[in-house]
């Protein structure tokens, strides 16, 4: 009844379950499902250990006999394995060739492949206009300045990802623009590192550590020396999920313009809210002297 396209050895587990030849025909698969279902169905076992085994072979002699009994799903098992029912060809239109069946699979996975890659690479942007209704009644102009800021991201690994990004804004007569790489890996379970660098606006190198304290709340640590001034700060937040759409923070930032922070952001799939407050502390800014000294 089926032939093997010389791919490969037939696929053979399925009529195994049922004690079958991969010849067998409808009625000899109808035959050995009845059989088999009765042996293993749950309710002739007593013993949670022996339901629980029986349970399990039921639910692969069901699953092997819904597949064996569908001649377009036994036709694609037959050539491409449980791989070519995985990918979606049974859920498309009825297909009766072998040449049909393949051309479909071959759209599929490249289908895939192709969202596998979108997935490797995460681009996103902003375009943000500054109007002045004022300035154009008065005749000069509705546009004051524009931001634009583009980022993308590629998981390199399971454990690590590469962000690049740059930004550029424009203000009337003036603009300044950045471009920044963050490294981002898992040390831990629970536990991440990011080492990030900027060129450009407020050019620095740093290091940044979170860290999973509990189930609700995280830890980040982070130091970074800026190239244009020397300066070096140090930051360190706590972050607490306070319900399933609302979290908290405090954030204490050392460095030439120290301040300590307490905010709170609530998000949902209609609304979202943020608020913080600041206080200035009094400024460290022999901080990168003292580093240099000891």
């Amino acid at each position: 009844m089926k032939e093997d396209d010389g791919t490969g050895p037939p696929n053979r587990e399925l009529y195994a379950l049922l004690h079958l030849s991969p010849e067998a025909s409808d009625e000899e698969i109808r035959r050995a499902y009845r059989q088999w279902a009765q042996v293993y169905h749950p309710d002739k076992y007593q013993a949670p250990h022996m339901k629980e085994i029986a349970t399990e072979n039921f639910q692969r002699i069901c699953e092997a006999y819904e597949i064996l009994s569908d001649e377009t799903k036994r036709q694609i098992y037959d050539i491409y394995g449980m791989e070519g029912l995985n990918s979606g060809l049974e859920l498309g239109p009825k297909l009766n060739k072998v040449e049909e069946i393949k051309e479909q699979l071959e759209k599929l996975k490249r289908m895939k492949e192709q969202e596998k890659m979108s997935a490797l690479f995460l681009p996103k942007g902003s375009i943000v206009a500054n109007l002045s209704l004022p300035e154009f009644l008065d005749g000069d102009g509705i546009m004051r300045g524009m931001a634009m800021s583009s980022a993308v991201q590629s998981q390199l690994s399971k454990s690590s990802a590469l962000s690049l990004s740059g930004n550029l804004g424009v203000e009337e007569n003036s603009g300044a623009g950045a471009a920044s790489a963050v490294f981002r890996h898992q040390i831990a379970s629970g536990s991440t590192i990011e080492f990030m660098g900027s060129v450009g606006l407020g050019s620095l190198i740093g290091v940044q550590m979170t860290r999973q304290l509990s189930l609700h709340s995280t830890a980040t640590l982070g130091i970074a020396k800026s190239f244009h001034d020397g300066s070096i700060n140090l930051s360190n937040a706590w972050t607490r999920q306070l319900s399933d759409t609302a979290s908290g923070n405090i954030e204490l930032l050392l460095g030439p313009q120290s301040s300590i922070g307490v905010g709170w952001q609530k998000k949902d799939q209609n609304t979202s809210a943020a608020g913080e407050v600041k206080a200035s502390l009094c400024s460290l800014s022999r901080l990168p002297n003292l580093w240099q000294n000891n």
